[in-house]
């Protein structure tokens, strides 16, 4: 039986690139959030 050492690297890759879509993904959110934080505390400062 032979082993294929291309087909398991590229099932690694993707594993690896689907972890880390989701961690971008999830900091997108949290920068969004810090965004949002940060907007209305300019708007509370300006009433």
């Amino acid at each position: 039986m032979e082993f294929h050492f291309e087909f398991v690297a590229i099932i690694i890759l993707f594993i690896i690139l689907g972890t880390l879509q989701l961690t971008l993904n999830n900091i997108l959110v949290q920068l969004k959030e810090i965004k949002n934080i940060i907007l209305t505390m300019k708007v509370k400062d300006k009433m």
